[in-house]
């Protein structure tokens, strides 16, 4: 296992066994077999030459289309989980909304989805630490990973920054003054199949520096404990294994080379990595 090993697995789908789908003849996701034929039967799409279409519709009915759909394959066991939070559906990061669908159904119809991840570490005298979160075991996704301090999807209705000051007090107990002083410091993305859905994910990173005597408190009940380790161990546990939920490993080497903890002297493949933060062609 390497660094250069989590951006290939983050980055392994194969397009080309996903079938496309439009709205107003603009590409907005990728179908899989299983859903690409419940839509035709339900009525979200027609099949042409080129792909799926979906009805040229407004977008509150467009809306209320999808989640009927997604009310009807949760309650038949195709769509596996419900969160029951409305995603933003566009076709490219400038694209305004189109319309919004249930969460969990944004995996298996491809859908361009977006997230906030920060990496909250601590400056000591012996160098970075950095905190990290283990997720409880009853999470209905990667239970018992090690992950970010505070990171979650981007939900319909709140602007990126909110949604991260949300995010780091519910999963950390970190207060909106103190989420405030985060620092914004670019993003990754990537396109990632595992069989049940396709991720194409665009994450907004940020740093938080927090002082010495912080200790983090999950406000939600997603996180199970929380450890402050030196960033060399957490490079460690990365660089040997697959402890990490697979696009925490990106937000943190990203974190590492931003740093120059992470350098041409003392990983061969920095090159590379640097050049593989942002893999995944959004338009």
């Amino acid at each position: 296992m390497s660094f250069l090993y989590h951006f290939n697995h983050a980055n392994n789908a194969d397009f080309k066994s996903w079938t496309p789908w439009y709205h107003a003849d603009v590409l907005v996701g990728y179908a899989n077999e299983k859903f690409k034929e419940r839509g035709i039967r339900f009525g979200l799409w027609r099949e042409t030459d080129n792909g799926l279409v979906i009805p040229d519709q407004s977008e509150g009915e467009l809306s209320h289309l999808f989640a009927r759909f997604a009310k009807k394959t949760y309650e038949e066991g195709l769509l596996w989980s419900w969160v029951g939070e409305p995603f933003p559906v566009k076709a490219s990061v400038t694209d305004p909304t189109r319309f919004v669908m249930e969460r969990t159904l944004t995996a298996p119809l491809g859908c361009l989805t977006f997230g906030v991840h920060l990496n909250g570490y601590v400056r000591t005298t012996q160098g970075i630490e950095l905190w990290v979160a283990k997720r409880a075991q009853n999470k209905p996704t990667f239970p018992g990973k090690l992950d970010n301090i505070a990171a979650g999807g981007q939900p319909a209705g709140l602007g990126l920054f909110e949604n991260l000051i949300k995010e780091c007090f519910e999963e950390a107990g970190i207060s909106e003054t103190q989420a405030k002083e985060s620092v914004a410091t670019g993003t990754i993305s990537y396109g990632h199949t595992d069989g049940r859905g396709l991720k194409r994910d665009l994450l907004y990173c940020y740093d938080l520096e927090l002082p010495d005597s912080f200790v983090p408190v999950c406000q939600d009940g997603e996180v199970d404990s929380f450890k402050r380790l030196p960033i060399e161990q957490v490079l460690s546990i990365i660089e040997t294994s697959d402890a990490f939920k697979y696009n925490c490993n990106l937000i943190i080497i990203d974190f590492a080379i931003r740093h120059g903890i992470l350098n041409g002297d003392n990983t061969p493949e920095y090159a590379e990595l640097c050049e593989r933060r942002n893999q995944l062609k959004l338009a």
